[in-house]
């Protein structure tokens, strides 16, 4: 098995190249799991069902947590798969991700600087993941960006949120299939601080990728917005059509087991 340590905005990953394949079955999954908890990073990247046509390439992206349950979507893991695709498929020009949600654009903006995009926000409380929005209505805000998150607007201590995320992801009777927290503040005018605690990594993370557009969209409904986060600098551009992404991907090393 070969896999390749790589970072989006300083969120680690494993990435497995399974681009030949049109699934994997379980067995794999759970033999990259034990990659990932072995190499201690957030998640566990799978690209597969590879479609190359002319000077385009579509693929599939899997994110695997911690906690062994695949995600919906990350933000950062595409900056990450992003930065592996056009440094290791370069007799292609253009790359997408396909989702249950549609196709999202990657783009290359510098040498290490590439954006994903997506369709808008979506601020309606969605039952699949809460079982009863009524309980929260008033007290902080929902957003899915790909993920659903919970947002305070507010500063929150680490300490702090790393607790509130626990115990809200222990209340399985209100959030079944877990819940990514944030909190922000601004810091200025068309500048704001993201920190998030994640559903599938449970714990916070260095940076989080649809954290900080749910707290863009949320912040401003048009234009760029910066974002600081403890891993780093993220910027979103938002608009009637579309949410887009751009961070730093980078592949850090390739390990080959025997």
């Amino acid at each position: 098995m070969k896999y390749h340590l790589v970072e989006g905005s300083q969120n680690t990953f494993v990435l497995f190249d399974c681009l030949n394949l049109v699934q994997v079955d379980d067995v794999y999954l759970q033999l990259a799991h034990q990659r990932l908890k072995q190499e201690n990073r957030d998640d566990a990247l799978i690209l597969l069902n590879g479609q190359g046509e002319e000077d385009s390439f579509l693929a599939q992206m899997l994110v695997l947590g911690l906690d062994g349950e695949l995600a919906e979507f990350c933000g950062n893991g595409a900056l990450a798969s992003a930065a592996y695709l056009f440094a290791n498929y370069p007799s292609f020009k253009t790359f997408a991700l396909k989702t249950n949600r549609g196709v999202h654009p990657l783009i290359k903006r510098g040498k290490t600087l590439y954006s994903v995009q997506l369709p808008p926000a979506s601020f309606s409380w969605n039952t699949k993941f809460i079982s009863n929005p009524a309980l929260l209505q008033g007290h902080c805000n929902y957003a899915e960006t790909g993920e659903p998150h919970l947002m305070f607007e507010k500063m929150i201590d680490d300490d702090l949120l790393l607790f509130i995320g626990r115990e809200l992801n222990q209340r399985k009777d209100l959030f079944p299939l877990g819940i990514n927290v944030n909190a922000w503040h601004v810091l200025e005018e068309g500048l704001i601080f993201v920190k998030t605690y994640e559903r599938g990594v449970q714990r916070l993370t260095q940076s989080c990728g649809t954290g900080s557009m749910a707290c863009a969209a949320l912040y401003q409904g048009k234009g760029i917005v910066r974002i600081v986060t403890p891993g780093g600098p993220l910027e979103v551009t938002l608009s009637d059509h579309s949410i887009e992404l751009c961070g730093e991907g980078l592949i850090t090393k390739t390990i080959d087991i025997l």
